[in-house]
């Protein structure tokens, strides 16, 4: 373990303290109205230590049984999952306790770690102490068994243990980024939502660990901004943070190797997020550029002047950005535009996107910053004016060529990269290889597209290093799971699912073994064909599946659309109107459905796990 400091408070026979310390104490659950001989009896026993944020606390020798008070700063309480994988399930704050459960069974082994999540001070008691303490002030001991009753309680609600993000450091990955005011422009963002944020640079390195303490507690959000990379005010920036973004010049390189972070820094705050800062002479995005996997947990693109970049991360920091996400269903799925078009005259902003199959291209739309009327003319221009899927050919792979659905979105969506669009987003496709969803998060926007609408027998697979990718639908049609994976905690998911139950059937039950001049006038009296029983296998999936999804939604809006059937693209207008009349609907009945998850700023007439269905 590496403490920065370790100290007992007795001198001689006497215990000297700071005043300020006592004063703290005083305020700790386990210490209430025990009166100030106790106090003075704790600190004669107690050490008093450091611990540098993403540290480790080690439970080895003296610290086996011992119990800690966080008096500044935060832990961290992690375990293994099934998979191996560590993840928190409690936070502790300054003013409280840990290690209960192990001072009182006197247990060695110790399934859970403790890591500091930013710079901490603690102190700590030994058993023996303990017993000394309750011996003459048996309070404690009740306080104790107080604490654990409360602490048993939240786990039996089902609380996360997490808190929510409190302070981010901003620190440069590059030299002479020491002007660059993101941190400022944050905070401003975030004080017109009504929250409390600060920042600080580096004329607050020289402050106690109880300074930063002090202040943290009297703001929502704190930036700690850094000057330079791998300077020790930079690194003390890290050590506080529980997020961290790394700012870099979208045109220049990322260094090979990002700062290094504290041990278990990583395990604390996850992994850092990048923002790629655009000058003001970009005329787009950057080419090319290359999103090493594995060292960044997600990316944003601030471009200089643009408000609306700053704003979005404001949301994402707050836990107020909008995720929007759209299921394929063919032609039924124009409603979507509907659907944006009325979300947005209400003032919804949509910070991240997804989507399957239609719900996916229009959601990359979205993701380009393409307006309603703009969406409206480009769908119509590729699925209206001309039908991408009558190139006919030998149905040895499929249906159709697939080389007119290949041309539209290519001429649709250019050379872009999805790594590359202005707001975050992504579509699934279903790998037959594997049998497992495939997330598209970067790379070739068009062909991520092209692989999740290729409907099985109609259009051919996508390859992708050997593996065949059809459309999404076929494992998930609306995948909202996949949105919440990633962006726990970042905001409400608006879902929008256009799948319908669709009035599919034949009332010949030897409807398949009759021939061919017999299928033609059955098809000619409403008998479904082949391509729409293939289309309607490629985007009904799972019902155990969809129900699944649907239940996570914050918000769920699904339009009957009781005369547009998947291949009716005649009906865009159609469908488009009828998707504007239950997106509006649903806001007249239910309010905006924007966050309402932060304590500050204006409360919004919803509740947050309202299900808006029409």
């Amino acid at each position: 373990m590496t403490m920065s400091f370790l100290s007992s408070f007795r001198i001689g026979q006497q215990t000297v303290y700071p005043e300020e310390l006592r004063e703290r104490l005083a305020d700790f659950p386990l210490l209430d109205n025990v009166g100030e001989g106790a106090l003075k009896n704790l600190l004669a026993e107690a050490n008093w230590f450091g611990l540098p944020g993403g540290t480790l606390l080690d439970r080895d020798g003296e610290n086996n049984s011992a119990l800690f008070l966080v008096v500044t700063g935060s832990l961290g309480v992690f375990i293994s999952d099934v998979n191996g994988q560590r993840k928190q399930i409690a936070h502790i704050a300054a003013g409280e306790t840990v290690g209960e459960m192990s001072l009182i069974a006197r247990d060695n082994h110790h399934s859970a770690q403790l890591v500091a999540l930013r710079d901490t001070e603690l102190l700590r008691i030994s058993p023996q102490s303990f017993e000394t303490l309750i011996a003459r002030h048996p309070k404690v001991m009740l306080n104790l068994m107080q604490v654990l009753v409360r602490r048993l309680q939240a786990t039996t609600c089902n609380n996360s243990g997490h808190a929510r993000p409190k302070t981010f450091a901003i620190v440069p990955l590059q030299d002479d980024m020491a002007d660059a005011p993101v941190a400022y422009r944050l905070a401003n963002a975030l004080g017109e939502m009504g929250m409390r944020a600060a920042v600080l640079d580096v004329g607050a390195a020289e402050q106690s660990a109880e300074w930063f303490n002090t202040f943290e507690a009297a703001h929502d959000v704190v930036f700690y901004r850094g000057d330079a990379p791998d300077s020790p005010w930079t690194h003390q920036c890290l050590r506080q943070a529980d997020r961290i973004f790394l700012l870099s010049r979208a045109e220049r390189p990322l260094p090979q190797r990002p700062l290094d972070l504290p041990a278990f820094k990583e395990r604390a705050s996850g992994l850092p997020q990048l923002l790629l800062l655009h000058g003001p002479a970009d005329t787009g995005l950057p080419r090319q550029f290359s999103i090493r996997s594995g060292l960044f947990e997600s990316h944003h693109h601030i471009r200089a002047g643009n408000t609306n970049d700053i704003q979005r991360l404001a949301r994402f920091i707050a836990g107020r950005a909008v995720g929007l996400v759209l299921a394929g269903g063919g032609a039924r799925g124009f409603a979507h535009i509907g659907i944006i078009k009325a979300l947005t005259e209400a003032g919804v902003p949509f910070d991240q996107l997804g989507g399957t199959s239609m719900g996916a291209i229009i959601a990359a739309g979205l993701a380009q910053e393409w307006d309603v009327q703009e969406l409206t003319e480009r769908m119509r221009a590729g699925f209206v004016a001309t039908n991408p899927l009558d190139d006919f050919t030998l149905p040895l792979i499929a249906l159709v060529r697939g080389k007119k659905a290949s041309t539209m979105l290519r001429k649709s969506f250019g050379e872009a990269r999805i790594e590359e669009l202005p707001k975050p987003f992504f579509c699934v496709s279903s790998d037959l290889t594997t049998g497992r969803i495939h997330e598209h998060r970067n790379g070739s926007l068009w062909r991520a597209l092209r692989a999740s609408v290729s409907l099985p027998g109609i259009l051919p697979p996508v390859i992708h290093h050997g593996h065949l990718l059809v459309d999404g639908g076929v494992m998930n049609n609306l995948p909202v799971d996949v949105m919440k994976e990633h962006s726990a905690g970042a905001g409400p998911v608006i879902a929008c699912d256009v799948t319908g139950e669709l009035d599919l059937q034949a009332r010949d039950e030897r409807y398949g073994e009759r021939p061919w001049w017999w299928l033609a006038w059955q098809r000619m009296r409403g008998s479904p064909s082949i391509i729409s029983i293939l289309m309607r296998s490629g985007t009904v999936g799972s019902e155990a599946q969809r129900r699944i999804v649907r239940e996570q939604a914050d918000y769920l809006i699904e339009p009957p659309l009781p005369t547009v059937g998947l291949r009716d693209w005649k009906k865009f207008d159609q469908a488009i109107q009828e998707g504007y009349d239950a997106a509006r609907a649903s806001i007249e009945k239910n309010g905006v459905p924007l966050a309402d998850i932060q304590a500050y700023g204006p409360a919004l007439p919803i509740d947050h796990r309202a299900k808006l269905i029409v």
